[in-house]
This record gives C-alpha cells, sequence and structure tokens, in this order.
C-alpha cells in the first residue's frame, strides 16, 4: 500500500469516527532494558534484595547484571602461590563465597527476572604478575587459563542444573581477601556476612538446582587501566595496545569453557569502555582502536600477521558488550577523537563490528551489540555533575533512543538503581568515592527519572525549515501496547497522529507529528487488558538544540573525572569522553 493511499485510508476511518491504528514509522526491535546495581542486589540485606528485584520487575526491567568477583570468591586470593584445589568445581571453593551471588539469582528467577553474570574483577594474585607491594585490586598480566577455570565453575554454578552440595568439605580456607575488605568497608558488609546485619542467605537446598544465568560476558571493560594492565607496551617508537592481546588470550581460553559449562547461554566478549586517551601511551585504550588491535587489524582495517598476531583466526562470541556512557556531554555530543564511542557514535560502533565480522575476524554474531552499563550523574547530591535530576531525566531517554535506534543493539542499561552515598567534593582521587547515577537518591527517594523510567519519551524538532516533531516513546515489559501522542492545548490533551501499536513487550514507538508551536507532548498508552499509563509531559527539543547543548556541555577542565565505584565491586578511576 502506497504512502498517500494509507494516508487517504486514515483520513476517511477518522472522519467515520474509527481511529486507524498503525506501526510506528522505522520503530527499532524492542532492546532488554538491563539493570546493574550490585550495592543493593549483592550486599544488602535479605529483604532489601528480595524487594528491590520485585521493585525492578515492576520498572518493567528484564534482566539485572551482576558481578561474580574472582578476588572475592577465589579462596586465599592474596597468596602468591595457587592453593590446591580444583578450580573448575564450584564446589571446591569457600561456600559462603557464593552466597550473595546464589541468593541474587534465586531471588532474580522469583521475581521474573533473567540474569546476566559477568565473570570478573578483580583477579587472585596467583593468577597476575603484580607487584607483591601491591594490596587489592590485582589485574596485571591476568592468567587467561585460571581465568577460564574460574568461568567453568561459574557458569557451571549457573547452568541451571547444578544443585550446590549440603557441604563442602575439600575446599581451601578463604584466606585474606582485601578486594572483599574493601566491599565491606564500602558496603557495610562482610564476605562471610553477606546479608549485612543478621543471619546470612539461607544455602539452596542439596536437591534443588540454582537458577540459570542467561548470559554470561567475559571480564569488564579491558580497555581502562582499572580493570586490566599494562594497557600499552612500547613497540619501536610507537605504542601497541597491549590490554588487547591479554584480553584477546583470555576470550580464548574462556569462551570454549563457558560453552562447555553451559551450552544454552549466551557469552559476551568486549564490555569496553566508552572513553580512553587521545595520546598513546597513557591510560585506557579508545575502545575502537581497542577493538582494532584484539581483531588485529591496523587503522586501515588490514589485517596485521606479525608479532602477537600472527596466526591469528577468529575470535569467538556470541554478541559485543560496550558501556556507551556520555557522563559530561549531552547523549548527542560526538567525541573530537572517533576511536571513542558513546552513545551517539553507536552507528560507528555497529559498522565496525560488521566489518571485523564481514573480514572473518569476529565471529558471526558479535555483530549484535549488548549495551550493559550506561547512566548520568546528578548534581545534586554530587556538587561536581554537570546536570540536574531533572536533566538526567530528559538524557536517559535521548540516550535511549540513540542507542536502540538498531535492531542490532540488543539491551539497554541503567546503572544503578539507587545513588551510592556522596563523599566531599574536590580531590583528584576519591578514596572512597561514590556514583549517584540511579533512579533515586541514597535514601530511596525517587529522583524526576524514576518517575519517567517505564515510560521514557523524546520529541524533538524534526527540521528547522518546515519544523514536524518527532516523538519516541516505549512502555516497558508491555506487550501489544497501543501508543497515543498527545499534545498540550491548554488544561486539556489532545491527540496528534494516529495511535501507534507495538507487538513485542517494550517495543518502541516512533512517529512525526506537527509542530504545533512546539507545545508538550507526551504518550497516553493502552494495554490489551485495559491497563493504561500516560507518560510524563516532554518539552520538545527545538531544532539544533541538541547540536547547541553538546557544544555548551565539552568535558569539563580542571578536574580529573576520575571516580569510585563503590555498588560496583570497584575501587575504579574512571575517565569517561
Amino acid at each position: 500500500m502506497s504512502r498517500a493511499l494509507r494516508s487517504l485510508l486514515a483520513a476517511v476511518l477518522l472522519a467515520a469516527g474509527v481511529p486507524a491504528v498503525t506501526q510506528a514509522a522505522a520503530a527499532p526491535a524492542p532492546a532488554q532494558t538491563i539493570l546493574q546495581d550490585d550495592a543493593v542486589l549483592l550486599h544488602s540485606t535479605d529483604a532489601g534484595v528480595k524487594d528491590a528485584m520485585a521493585q525492578l520487575r515492576g520498572l518493567g526491567v528484564d534482566q539485572v547484571r551482576l558481578t561474580a568477583g574472582w578476588s572475592v570468591i577465589a579462596p586465599q586470593p592474596d597468596s602468591p602461590t595457587r592453593p590446591a584445589f580444583d578450580d573448575t568445581n564450584p564446589a571446591a571453593y569457600p561456600a559462603d563465597a557464593w552466597a550473595n551471588l546464589d541468593r541474587a539469582v534465586r531471588d532474580a528467577s522469583d521475581a521474573g527476572l533473567k540474569v546476566m553474570i559477568d565473570i570478573a574483577f578483580w583477579a587472585p594474585r596467583w593468577a597476575t604478575h603484580d607487584d607483591p607491594a601491591t594490596t587489592g585490586r590485582l589485574r596485571t598480566e591476568i592468567d587467561p587459563d585460571a581465568y577460564a577455570r574460574f568461568a567453568t565453575a561459574v557458569a557451571t554454578r549457573y547452568s541451571g542444573t547444578y544443585a550446590p552440595p549440603a557441604a563442602t568439605h575439600d575446599a581451601p580456607p578463604a584466606g585474606p581477601s582485601p578486594d572483599a575488605d574493601l566491599l565491606g568497608t564500602l558496603m557495610g558488609t562482610g564476605r562471610a556476612k553477606p546479608g549485612g546485619p543478621g543471619p546470612g542467605p539461607a544455602p539452596a537446598a542439596p536437591s534443588q538446582p540454582l537458577p540459570a544465568a542467561s548470559i554470561f560476558t567475559i571480564w569488564n571493560e579491558p580497555n581502562h587501566p582499572g580493570f586490566v594492565m599494562p594497557q600499552w607496551e612500547r613497540q619501536g617508537a610507537g605504542w601497541w595496545p597491549r590490554s588487547a592481546d591479554i584480553y584477546r588470550a583470555m576470550v580464548r581460553a574462556a569462551y570454549p569453557a563457558i560453552k562447555q559449562a553451559a551450552p544454552s547461554s549466551t557469552v559476551l566478549i568486549g564490555a569496553t569502555s566508552s572513553g580512553g586517551s587521545s595520546t598513546p601511551g597513557r591510560s585506557g585504550v579508545p575502545p575502537l582502536e581497542f577493538i582494532r588491535a584484539l581483531t588485529c587489524v591496523d587503522a586501515r582495517w588490514q589485517p596485521i600477521t606479525t608479532g602477537s598476531c600472527a596466526g591469528y583466526t577468529e575470535l569467538p562470541g556470541d554478541g559485543w558488550s560496550h558501556h556507551p556512557y556520555s557522563l559530561r556531554t549531552v547523549p548527542e555530543a560526538q567525541p573530537i577523537n572517533h576511536d571513542k564511542l558513546p552513545v551517539a557514535s553507536t552507528p560507528r560502533l555497529l559498522a565496525a563490528l560488521r566489518r571485523l565480522v564481514r573480514m572473518g575476524r569476529l565471529a558471526p554474531a558479535d555483530d549484535q551489540v549488548w549495551m550493559t552499563e550506561y547512566g548520568y550523574e546528578t548534581s545534586p547530591p554530587d556538587p561536581q555533575a554537570p546536570f540536574s535530576p531533572e536533566q538526567q531525566a530528559g538524557m536517559l531517554a535521548r540516550a535511549e533512543r540513540l542507542g536502540t535506534a538498531d535492531p542490532a543493539v540488543r539491551s539497554w542499561p541503567q546503572f544503578l538503581l539507587r545513588d551510592r552515598p556522596a563523599g566531599p567534593a574536590g580531590p583528584r582521587m576519591r578514596v572512597a568515592g561514590d556514583w549517584q547515577t540511579g533512579l533515586e537518591d541514597a535514601d530511596g527517594a525517587p529522583k524526576p527519572a524514576y518517575a519517567v523510567f517505564r515510560t521514557p519519551v523524546v520529541a524533538l524538532c524534526r527540521d528547522a525549515r518546515a519544523p514536524r516533531l518527532l516523538v519516541w516513546g516505549r512502555w516497558r515489559g508491555v506487550a501489544g501496547a497501543v501508543g497515543q501522542v498527545q499534545r498540550q492545548a491548554g488544561a486539556e490533551w489532545v491527540d496528534a497522529g494516529p495511535p501507534l501499536r507495538t507487538a513485542a513487550a517494550s517495543a518502541a514507538v516512533q512517529t512525526v507529528v506537527a509542530w504545533q508551536d512546539g507545545a508538550p507532548a507526551r504518550i497516553h498508552w493502552t494495554a490489551p487488558g485495559g491497563q493504561s499509563a500516560d507518560a510524563a509531559p516532554t518539552a520538545p527539543l527545538p531544532c539544533g538544540a541538541s547540536a547547541r547543548s553538546a557544544r555548551r556541555h565539552p568535558q569539563k577542565r580542571g578536574r580529573s573525572h576520575r571516580k569510585v565505584r563503590r555498588g560496583h565491586h570497584a575501587h575504579r578511576p574512571i575517565r569517561k569522553p
């Protein structure tokens, strides 16, 4: 049916009093919603974890992202000598070390949420080459084979068929863990007291298998110096991303190990940070440069066949994970260094992955992208954050629209349900820093972003010469919903354009309607069972506003953006674009 005929039919139906329900123009396939908040979901009380899982389900979240911290779970992680134990067998680890993760996986399953597990940071001393004087957060020249054995244990435990034994008799003693102590200090919990004050989580019954994790991710942000070292190594007069070599070995060792232990799982690689240094040899490796080095191609996309790339073969994976942060800029801002990949650069990431798949450098599924971490910090409470809570709400929706426009993007994330308690502002490096990207403040009071999270809306000018209003939105967790764009006219809301039907749960709608002098817009949603929801009213962005705003919000000078992820198993320096 031609566009003209569709318009004529819609006009006839409307004249007859029959609303024409249409599909949204160019609506992308629905992306799963992922939320991570290890402080709440791993380190809270039993009741706190259970309540939070139910709360996330009510917000339309599909999947929770949890961290299996190697240096927290492994026995004697501060010893230079590997203890004698079968590190592929989950029963060979101290039972208490799994308690937080077991509880979170069970509670997520009970709430109807899927589980993604990062098999991640940091490493035991006996699996790294860190300086003996370094305390905690060990990550230098990680042993890929030792990592693969730990990955086997994690994937086995959360394969859906593993029932924890009633007691573990052969596990070596846990031993001191600086990283577990760090988490205890930051989150008020200890390694052997995962539930906080009072009794910890009850162990699973021997005959009851733990629920399965649907996705496992190999490590976290390997192009960031907080998680893999060294990032660079000198080669002749230049620098080579050594972290790419380290991570390539980890993927080659861990991917088949995970797939053997949990054949039906999806195994993601990458988990790349969006930033990095524009000066080779300093800080992290920009993600696109990291991807080229990982797949052994040069800046002109020609294969590299020497050195660590000699004998390169296709890198396995079931998808690429990425963290498209744009913490200090609006979502639409493009970086000066095009090897950095904030959310506005998602098309460039997808183009690179597709090219590498065609070249046989990446497995076919690796051009499917899972965005697994994103957020905006707010002021208040953080006086150093460039955006207010009200701005956070709108920019999260704008970022989601940009980041999920291509159907190859399979998920969209929110990092933190709840802010971490604020620390003092000012120091270049916070000894006990904070993250305030939550939908709630540290006391659990909702920010404006909380109210709009389940039904985000974007409204922006389409064409300055003949203004039209583009409206995008979704209703998380509801299938078959019908969205009706409405414009404010005085005290009333008036329908604009035909209703837009979705098929799959959380599917987005996008349409273009008359500009109407920039009147506020919203989407009125109706579910098949009669339930309805009104998205929060949104003031349209004028034509060119996002570009002007991007120019007004470059990365601020005079401050290092190095913070600590207290809720993310990390005491982590951050440098985002």
